[in-house]
């Protein structure tokens, strides 16, 4: 089945859907999906917008761009028309989007929707959007923590372990750029 015209709305975007797939070749109620939906009216050259893939019960939603872009980019083109802003207003704009998005609505944020206990966007010692990198994490068992950090601009990633030994002692294992084991004692004065 192919969709002849539609809207799609993502990252508070109204896209229009350009290439609509669904395919029926397993249970008539978990369609395969195949959609592109692009930002409309667009003055450029550059095609912005999403990918969504996999089945109607477990669809997989990622940026598109064409020609491709780094994820930094391809955000910055989908909310604001333009390349990764060099000024710092308009980067903390975009970081605001970026929260504004991630943080949800009644109650109900995006973290929680995916079983994330954290999912938030920070702005390193540089002003520069390069920057900004996203955290997820998710406590596992009682005393294990794993948080996975990523940068916007596509220059890094970290994998981080936290693992309670007592009340004051943790571990911390970090695998990325700057792998490492550290063992944590904390102190606290009230």
């Amino acid at each position: 089945m192919q969709t002849r015209r539609g809207r799609f709305r993502a990252y508070g975007q109204d896209l229009d859907i350009t290439r609509g797939h669904i395919r029926f070749t397993g249970e008539v109620d978990n369609p395969a999906l195949d959609i592109i939906a692009l930002r409309p009216n667009f003055a450029s050259d550059q095609k912005v917008g999403v990918q969504v893939s996999g089945s109607a019960l477990l669809p997989r939603i990622s940026l598109y761009s064409d020609p491709a872009l780094p994820d930094s980019q391809t955000l910055a083109w989908l909310l604001l028309g333009h390349a990764t802003p060099t000024d710092g207003a308009e980067s903390a704009m975009l970081q605001s989007a970026a929260i504004a998005l991630l943080g949800g609505r009644e109650g109900r944020s995006l973290a929680s929707r995916f079983g994330l206990d954290e999912l938030s966007v920070a702005r390193g010692d540089s002003s520069a959007a390069a920057s900004t990198s996203i955290t997820l994490g998710k406590r596992l068992p009682e005393r294990l923590y794993a948080a996975y950090e990523h940068s916007l601009a596509g220059t890094g990633s970290t994998l981080l372990i936290f693992y309670e030994l007592s009340r004051r002692w943790s571990l911390r294992g970090q695998a990325g750029e700057n792998a490492g084991v550290d063992l944590i004692y904390r102190l606290s004065f009230d």
